[in-house]
């Protein structure tokens, strides 16, 4: 395995940074404070392909590698985690997934409007009372004839009340296990289908979040992604990889504290000299490279193994255990070397450290990494 990026992955790393640079950083904060999801942002995103960059030509994406939008998801997340928080689950959880599960009639129809930036998507898995215990899922689809009719719902859903589209996660039998888990794919508009208004949240403020309510909602089988019964473990299947590419928000924002702070160490005095040059400071300058750069490093090995198609699920959540919490080690640390303006709305790591968080917590939380590590240690071999 080569460590290093190549030249077309330096090449998208630069060109994603130029355009995060232009077109979010100087809005990050303004987002933030007013909750607001930026579209014209994310439109100019798809004219630029950086959305569709892991999807297939043949529907409008550019077919690159897993490791390239990596590298746009954490560009993304190092000028505004919420953003790149959002157009991951578009690219996806909804996208990705459609194109390794969906039929032909579902890729061509779904995939390219959310591909150049035109329709939001969301995934809704968590529920009121399921949350890392995905067996407990209520929301029910159940057969009537030639459709099935759903009732449930879906809470904590990322950009749940601006979507367009919504990838459903149901049960469509009674038995509590994987078994029976089946995915739907419905639109904004379908009879029964309602959302709640955008959560207060703490952090990622710009990715509004909310709840998915199903009354009687009609859907037929055309509408069904995947096989009947076996959507849990499809689910499960696009897990990993998304566990994967979530080291990549952490890793963000991580090197968005580390920027931060070495510019105000370099340009902060105290006691006649800048604060860059005491040593504690130095301290927590010189453990915030390493863990990120440890956490970035590994993250891409996991990457590599994905690509080769190897089973990563051990990996893929020590990549996302380990980064999440550098990242929010990284955020205290950039708040502890601003001092009181560390505190204030005025510079950005207030906002890194609220948004960091999150990573502990969205797409299994650190705990659940730590069981699933420690689950696959003791499996039978």
């Amino acid at each position: 395995m080569d460590f290093g990026l190549d030249e077309e992955h330096r090449m998208i790393r630069q060109s994603v940074r130029k355009f995060c640079e232009r077109e979010l950083v100087p809005i990050a904060q303004e987002i933030d404070r007013e909750s607001r999801f930026p579209m014209e942002v994310y439109k100019k995103a798809g004219q630029e392909g950086f959305i569709g960059a892991l999807i297939s030509p043949r529907y409008g994406g550019g077919g690159s590698d897993l490791l390239s939008f990596y590298i746009i998801k954490e560009e993304f997340c190092r000028a505004a985690g919420g953003f790149g928080q959002s157009v991951c689950v578009c690219a996806l959880n909804f996208c990705y997934f459609i194109s390794k599960l969906g039929t032909e009639r579902q890729k061509k129809k779904y995939i390219p409007p959310v591909l150049r930036g035109e329709k939001i998507a969301s995934y809704c898995l968590t529920e009121p009372n399921a949350g890392s215990d995905t067996r407990n899922i209520e929301t029910r689809a159940l057969r009537r004839g030639d459709h099935f009719v759903l009732n449930g719902n879906k809470t904590l859903i990322t950009s749940a009340p601006i979507a367009d589209y919504f990838i459903i996660v149901t049960r469509t039998s009674e038995e509590r296990s994987f078994r029976g888990g089946t995915n739907f794919l419905l639109e904004r508009g379908t009879e029964g289908l309602s959302t709640g208004e955008p959560f207060e949240k703490l952090g990622m403020r710009c990715s509004p979040m909310g709840e998915v309510f199903l009354d009687d909602v009609v859907a037929v089988r055309e509408q069904m992604i995947g096989t009947e019964g076996e959507g849990l473990f499809e689910m499960l299947n696009i897990l990993d990889v998304e566990r994967a590419l979530a080291a990549a928000t952490a890793t963000g924002i991580a090197q968005a504290c580390l920027d931060a702070s070495i510019t105000y160490a370099r340009d902060r005095v105290q006691f006649g000299r800048s604060i860059g040059n005491f040593q504690l400071i130095q301290e927590k300058l010189a453990e915030m490279d390493l863990n990120l750069e440890l956490a970035r490093t590994y993250a891409h090995k996991v990457i590599w193994l994905c690509e080769k198609g190897m089973k990563t699920t051990r990996e893929a959540a020590m990549a996302k255990l380990f980064a999440s919490q550098i990242a929010t080690k990284s955020a205290s640390d950039a708040v502890q070397i601003h001092g009181g303006y560390g505190c204030i709305q005025e510079f950005p790591v207030e906002r890194y450290f609220r948004d960091a968080k999150l990573c502990e917590i969205g797409g299994g939380t650190s705990e659940i990494q730590k069981l699933v590590i420690a689950r696959e240690l003791t499996r039978a071999r």
